[in-house]
């Protein structure tokens, strides 16, 4: 008994010392503000999924991202930022996480000063500068004053941020390596010293999701100053309206600025951003997949009135819709690598013809084709393709619309608009000042379990309207609370 008594007390003793051992060495790893910095043409969108994930496991601090300005920028504004997250906890470091461009911020950021060195404990660099050091210096000893670690999407795998923490997301693109549940656990435990308890994103109770972020002029990430927000509940089936007036009305000052407004993550919404222009108001409507759990970093992003981009978009107006279908991972119609990891994006416009009112939409949505004398249907096919979505690019944002406004569609070479924008020539008809038809955007997206469906009206680009239909880069089997209670991993 002696023995089978010392025998516990030395197990318990080492399970002790184990333990605290455990305790001491995620003591070092603080729970500190998580600022990333975004990088050309981006947002602070880009780290918006991610910011779910850190929220699905508990992670006390703020997780934020700065929309830097596309031209004007300096250190001194990622100080300001740095110092509103850190009054916000009473914190004096943050980590701080860059991408791409951001990364070259970044490193001239840590190597600037000592002083700004000193106010990140860790840094990530994604899918950008490659460093064989960690940018900050070194200490009295030769360690880096900034531990630090690189996440790569495609490409070489001699890139490298210090030569200790790399890690090589080989099939996944240059936002995606931002945005994936694979970066993001490589993240979560460079930065806190262990594995996330999970890479899901876990739905909230019903009664607690809310959203809230920033009405940005794309790409100069300046508040859309006067601009009117409108949240709508729409159907699942047509996209249209279920009340005559909205949900919520809120109008932005210079920061752009909105929210947070409730919302139910059982629900489909539409958000309408109304500008006023030389032709009357301008709307911008943006569809979304639902929110399953509070979302603080959304954006909606728009080219501001007579920009170039924005007039090589408005000079084909005419009686058809256009559209934006973004996501924050890369669209590819083709793949050099692996041609099983691609997008399918199917896109068809139907109007009823001898009836108007809910159900003859739906007929037409999802039956048209058998109703040729009742319904029009203008099947596009796949916009996804090699031409518009190429593999060598990283195209995040599909502009749709009729080049020339003659009714024709062509997608199988891309509208150059710019980095990481492909125009594509494709009429989605719209006859009627006001939406009498169904656009549906189904997508069978790359490496993901389901497919996913946006519906959207028809609404008339020579009425001032145009879409943007945001889905989310990423799927999963658990999508309300109940299921999440049910598998026991939501309170």
């Amino acid at each position: 008994m002696k023995i089978l008594a010392r025998s516990v007390a030395s197990f318990l003793a080492v399970s002790l010392l184990a333990v605290a051992a455990a305790t001491a060495a995620h003591a070092d790893e603080p729970e500190l503000p998580v600022v990333f910095v975004h990088g050309f043409s981006g947002s602070a969108q880009q780290y918006e999924t991610q910011a779910l994930r850190w929220a699905s496991n508990g992670y006390p601090k703020p997780v934020t991202g700065i929309d830097r300005l596309f031209v004007g920028f300096t250190l001194d504004q990622l100080d300001a930022f740095i110092d509103a997250a850190l009054a916000e906890t009473g914190d004096t470091k943050v980590y701080a996480i860059g991408h791409s461009a951001g990364t070259a911020v970044m490193t001239s950021y840590l190597n600037s000063s000592p002083a700004r060195a000193a106010r990140v404990a860790k840094y990530i660099g994604i899918d950008g500068a490659s460093n064989a050091t960690c940018p900050g210096g070194v200490d009295a000893g030769g360690a880096p004053n900034v531990p630090c670690m690189g996440v790569w999407g495609r490409g070489s795998t001699t890139r490298m941020v210090g030569p200790d923490h790399n890690v090589y997301l080989s099939e996944q693109g240059h936002t995606q390596s931002v945005t994936s549940a694979e970066s993001f656990a490589a993240q979560y435990e460079f930065l806190t010293g262990k594995a996330p308890k999970t890479t899901l994103i876990l739905p909230e109770h019903p009664r607690d999701v809310e959203i809230s972020g920033r009405a940005l002029n794309f790409p100069n990430n300046t508040g859309i100053d006067g601009a009117t927000l409108e949240l709508w509940e729409v159907n699942l089936l047509t996209g249209e309206r279920t009340r005559p007036s909205p949900e919520r009305t809120e109008t932005v000052g210079a920061s752009g600025n909105f929210g947070p407004w409730p919302v139910s993550p059982l629900r489909r919404y539409e958000i309408n951003v109304i500008r006023q222009s030389d032709t009357g108001p301008r709307h911008n409507h943006f569809y979304f997949e639902p929110w399953i759990r509070s979302d603080h970093l959304l954006r909606l992003n728009i080219s501001p009135l007579n920009s170039t981009l924005a007039n090589a978009i408005q000079q084909h107006s005419g009686p058809h819709a256009g559209a934006s279908v973004a996501r924050q991972k890369e669209w590819w119609g083709n793949n050099d690598v692996d041609p099983t990891n691609v997008d399918v994006l199917e896109v068809t416009t139907s109007i009823p013809l001898t009836s108007s009112g809910f159900v003859a939409r739906v007929l037409c949505a999802f039956l048209g084709q058998f109703l040729p004398d009742h319904c029009d249907v203008e099947p596009l096919g796949d916009i996804a393709t090699p031409g518009t979505a190429p593999y060598a690019a990283s195209t995040i944002a599909m502009i749709a619309f009729d080049v020339g406004a003659d009714g024709v569609s062509d997608t199988s070479a891309l509208v150059n608009l710019g980095p990481f924008l492909s125009g594509i020539d494709a009429y989605m008809p719209a006859p009627d000042a006001n939406p009498t038809g169904v656009v549906s955007f189904h997508l069978d997206a790359r490496r993901e379990s389901r497919n996913q469906v946006i519906n959207t009206p028809n609404w008339p680009m020579n009425g001032n309207h145009f879409m943007s239909v945001n889905f989310r880069e990423w799927t999963q089997d658990i999508e309300t609370w109940l299921e999440c209670r049910l598998k026991r991993l939501c309170k």
